[in-house]
């Protein structure tokens, strides 16, 4: 996991770009590995706890 610009941790499954995005993955229940770009560190951090609870909640 790496720092972003401000030297801060943003969490698993989140990592900082060199262009000020941040890129939101994870791998869901089945194989599929799903990502997307953010602006904002918060964004990222509510879409990939959104996406792991409908994972989970899938059969």
């Amino acid at each position: 996991m790496g720092k972003d610009l401000r030297g801060l941790e943003p969490g698993a499954g989140i990592s900082p770009g060199s262009d000020g995005f941040y890129i939101g993955r994870f791998t869901a229940k089945y194989g599929q590995r799903n990502q997307k770009l953010f602006h904002r560190l918060q964004e990222c951090r509510q879409w990939l706890a959104d996406s792991l609870y409908q994972d989970e909640g899938s059969i």
